[in-house]
């Protein structure tokens, strides 16, 4: 069967003379099209908050090693000055030499002594430059590797909020297009308002359904192998929607819910309900009894959007 109505372009109208079954035909696939949108329009927002959330953790890591970076440059140049009197004292003082070191002492041994101290103290302070300067060319290093990983957050968080924007802006024309249904097939403000609150419902019931993950919505379409079997149960699917044509039975750990898929044999659908036999690669698709009945089970490549 087929259900592409509910992928239909936003200005498509109805016909005056059309049906009350097909009126609501097409009012079940305009939900089913807007649920799969509100899904994937959340999945994005939640992505755009995560990476705000790390850019803002990278902007204070940045500003912390920006102040340790200036803590660190005043100690080297306090260092590099220590060590500059101490070479003056060793060797710009004119006489301090070894030998006016060794005639100036009153023995052999405090002359020694006075010279093996003068030579530590400098020793000592190239050490500190030394050590401060290795400190200072790790923390630089520390800093252009914050600062690229900067830019590739900034990248993906601009490529993140155009997709919610460009899928905000595609919710709102699924939500003109039922509007335009309502004018045009008289349909009351009431139904209408039910079917952007099924919609909706839906679509927070399926965040408590869908196991939890910080992968990012996947983008473009993708191939799946697997066993698709047919059911025919009335009322409402697990998410909250009104079970019929397009409506798939899905593991949401292998297919998100709110995900638009297309079955060969079946047409297009959504993945708008669970159940405890659908595990892995099997799907569920609802369908009346006599199309259940000539199903039965069959092995399909199905294709995600």
């Amino acid at each position: 069967m087929a259900t592409s109505a509910a992928l239909a372009a936003p200005g498509t109208t109805a016909r005056g003379g059309a049906t009350a079954q097909e009126l609501d035909s097409r009012t079940h696939q305009a939900l089913l099209g807007l649920y799969a949108l509100d899904s994937r329009l959340q999945s994005w927002r939640s992505r755009v908050a995560s990476l705000e959330h790390a850019a803002a953790t990278l902007r204070r890591e940045r500003a912390s090693l920006r102040q340790e970076l200036g803590a660190d440059h005043t100690s080297l140049e306090l260092g590099q000055r220590q060590l500059a009197v101490h070479l003056r004292a060793l060797y710009e003082q004119g006489d301090v030499n070894t030998l006016a070191v060794m005639l100036g002492s009153g023995s052999l041994t405090k002359g020694l002594s006075r010279l093996d101290g003068m030579s530590r103290v400098a020793d000592e302070s190239r050490q500190i430059v030394a050590a401060a300067k290795a400190a200072h060319g790790r923390l630089v290093r520390s800093r252009l590797k914050m600062a690229a990983e900067g830019r590739r957050l900034e990248r993906s968080l601009s490529e993140a909020r155009a997709a919610e924007q460009r899928l905000a802006g595609t919710v709102a024309a699924r939500r003109g297009y039922i509007a335009s249904l309502r004018a045009q097939e008289r349909l009351r403000a009431a139904q209408v308002q039910t079917v952007e609150a099924q919609a909706q419902t839906a679509q927070q019931r399926s965040q408590t359904l869908q196991p939890s993950t910080s992968s990012p919505p996947p983008t473009g379409k993708r191939q799946l192998v697997v066993s698709a079997t047919c059911y025919d149960l009335p009322g409402h699917t697990a998410t909250g929607m009104p079970v019929g044509p397009g409506v798939v039975a899905v593991d949401p750990s292998v297919i998100p819910l709110g995900t638009r898929l297309y079955v060969p044999g079946y047409g297009n659908g959504v993945a708008a309900d669970v159940g405890s036999g659908i595990k892995g690669d099997t799907i569920d698709l609802w369908m009346t009894p006599s199309q259940c009945a000539s199903w039965g089970r069959r092995t399909v490549t199905i294709t995600i959007d």
